[in-house]
């Protein structure tokens, strides 16, 4: 009967002990089993991640391929067009120099006020030949500071020749 309680006991002791070191066991087995999935799923999103990127950049790209397809030709060609605009303004600036009516001439008054004062009044000289308001018309038929309107000539002598 000894023999059986020694055995009874040992049995209970080694129950009593296993069964705690089989539960640490345990937790550390599972606990490597997640700690190996846990890091494949980070390996996952870190490929997800740079997979994102890679797409992102694509979608830059094309983006930019767009923009340089369908917005830059017909920006390019206002711009030749703005410039051969621009060309014809001077040539037309530079011959106002030779106009017979350079000294009443409201075109040559509007391009010689200051950019940041455009307006009548800014410079006191509003653009008008002699005491002609800017708004009123001239005369149906006379041009505006017309030599033959009258006795007054801007531009030469008043001897009628």
């Amino acid at each position: 009967m000894s023999g059986e309680i020694i055995t009874i006991i040992i049995s209970a002791l080694s129950a009593a002990i296993a069964a705690p070191i089989g539960a640490w066991v345990g937790r550390k087995l599972e606990r490597d089993k997640y700690r190996i999935e846990l890091d494949r799923l980070r390996a996952e999103m870190k490929d997800k991640l740079a997979e994102v990127k890679s797409h992102e950049l694509e979608n830059v790209r094309k983006a930019a391929d767009i923009l340089m397809e369908s917005i830059v030709p017909p920006l390019k060609a206002e711009i030749i067009n703005l410039r051969n605009d621009v060309q014809r303004l001077n040539k037309a600036m530079e011959r106002i120099w030779g106009c017979p009516h350079i000294d009443c001439c409201p075109v040559k008054f509007e391009l010689l006020l200051p950019p940041q004062g455009r307006g009548p009044g800014t410079d006191g000289d509003d653009g008008a030949c002699g005491d002609q308001h800017p708004n009123r018309k001239p005369e149906r038929g006379k041009a505006r500071c017309d030599p033959d309107a009258g006795d007054r000539e801007p531009w030469g002598d008043s001897d009628g020749d």
